[in-house]
């Protein structure tokens, strides 16, 4: 069994080296990890050449700043593991990750597993085992129609709770959209859980998460917000033509989205959105919204404002 761990990195200076030593720290001896150099302009550059000096299944890879979605496609590209792991920069993988998953996989299309949340503010990490119901052999789009809606500790959608196995990703051609910022993790794991036939969990807490106050994914920029637009819309454009399955659940995402979507003053939708907006309406609930926002998506404002000031 081998492994693929891809970091992508950018300005990491400061918390990199946290990420790599519970890479190489690990027991398990077959594994590669690839480092895209996002094009940073601190000291990610020269801390990764120490690392690679004296680790040999390190591979740096150097682009110019592209993001996340295009660096991860980069590490893809050289990837030689039969599994993969995603890893961001600025978290690490708990002690016997690699041992771990390597006990449970049996030519999975996807393996996930649990994770803790480490409050870098507050100094205090949070457990996130999954559910004992999980653990049974299900199909990818079974595992997602089950949990894509469940609240959870970690968000359903990011891809670093999961190891892939690569000829799946490959076969399928599977990665992310070049250019994406934002919302990348939601189209990718939708995708691989359209196509996966077997999908296992394991209760293990293996990776460590670390909330930071300037982390992307807290961060209010209109750029950003149009890559989760974007992303909508190919989830929209994809999943509506399609037939033969059951499309409840992905339907009440691209729902609410297009309710969030319209709820920030100034946004509107064409013609041809609003008709996929009325398509994917499939809960009393939306298809009332719908109605209102259709009239007007200053009516939907005040609407929602109005029904949070009576809760």
């Amino acid at each position: 069994m081998t492994f693929s761990i891809i970091i992508p990195a950018y300005n990491a200076e400061s918390y990199l080296s946290r990420c790599l030593d519970s890479i190489f720290s690990q027991e398990f001896e077959d594994y590669e990890v690839i480092v895209i150099n996002d094009g940073s302009t601190d000291g990610t550059a020269v801390l990764l050449e120490g690392y690679a000096s004296k680790h040999p299944n390190l591979q740096v890879l150097t682009q110019s700043n592209q993001g996340m979605a295009t660096a991860r496609n980069r590490g893809l590209e050289v990837a030689q593991g039969e599994y993969v792991l995603f890893v961001d920069s600025d978290d690490q993988i708990a002690k016997g990750t690699l041992w771990a998953l390597a006990k449970q996989v049996s030519g999975e299309d996807i393996i996930e597993f649990g994770s803790s949340i480490y409050n870098e503010e507050t100094r205090t990490i949070t457990n996130f085992q999954l559910s004992t119901f999980n653990f049974q052999l299900c199909s990818g789009w079974e595992y997602f129609c089950r949990e894509r809606l469940v609240p959870r500790a970690v968000h359903f959608v990011c891809i670093w709770q999961r190891a892939y196995r690569r000829a799946f990703l490959e076969e399928n051609k599977l990665h992310f959209v070049d250019g994406l910022r934002r919302a990348e993790d939601d189209l990718f794991t939708t995708m691989v859980f359209l196509y996966a036939q077997r999908v296992k969990t394991i209760a293990d807490s293996l990776y460590i998460y670390h909330v930071r106050a300037t982390s992307i994914t807290r961060s209010d920029d209109p750029k950003l917000d149009a890559d989760s637009w974007r992303v909508q819309q190919i989830l929209a454009d994809t999943f509506i033509p399609m037939q033969g399955f059951n499309k409840r659940v992905i339907y009440q995402v691209l729902a609410s989205n297009y309710i969030n979507y319209l709820s920030k003053k100034g946004n509107t939708l064409t013609p041809t959105e609003w008709e996929q907006f009325r398509q994917v309406c499939v809960t009393p609930r939306h298809r009332r919204l719908y109605h209102i926002a259709h009239i007007s998506p200053a009516l939907l404002l005040f609407y929602n404002r109005l029904c949070s000031s009576l809760r």
